[in-house]
């Protein structure tokens, strides 16, 4: 069943404190279980240039997927949810991201239901965008 907040125009807003703990237990749910740009300083200065590890986009992603999965409602975005984002700028240790989005187009489908677009974005704290892009899914009830 879609959400009652289908109605709205906009997504409701996610915001996520950054930390390195929080981006190393994001990591250790991954495939492979090594020293990586994510969860390891040295290895991300030396590839990177920079003097910090940063976040896996994946990461914003799952924070898009989130607040689809309120707006639309969870059993649906499940269904036939989709996130995709260019990343912008990396997110670090530190940051506090927050998700908006803002619905682009509603589409009537021959099943009843009805696909809405939205496009998404991320900023940082300092109101900086560090990804856009798109999420979509199919609203049922």
């Amino acid at each position: 069943m879609a959400s009652a907040r289908l109605d709205s125009e906009t997504l409701p807003v996610i915001t996520k404190h950054i930390t390195q703990e929080v981006i190393n237990q994001f990591e250790a749910c991954g495939i492979l279980n090594r020293a990586n740009i994510h969860n390891d300083p040295e290895l991300a200065a030396r590839r990177l240039g920079t003097n910090y590890a940063i976040a896996s986009g994946r990461m914003s992603i799952a924070f898009c997927t989130e607040a689809m999965r309120k707006f639309i409602g969870a059993d649906d975005f499940h269904r036939s949810g989709n996130v995709n984002l260019k990343f912008l700028r990396p997110v670090k240790d530190g940051d506090t991201v927050t998700i908006h989005g803002q619905v682009n187009s509603r589409e009537a489908q021959d099943d009843g239901g009805t696909l809405v677009t939205v496009d998404v974005y991320c900023e940082n704290q300092n109101g900086d965008k560090t990804a856009v892009g798109q999420a979509s899914a199919v609203a049922t009830g």
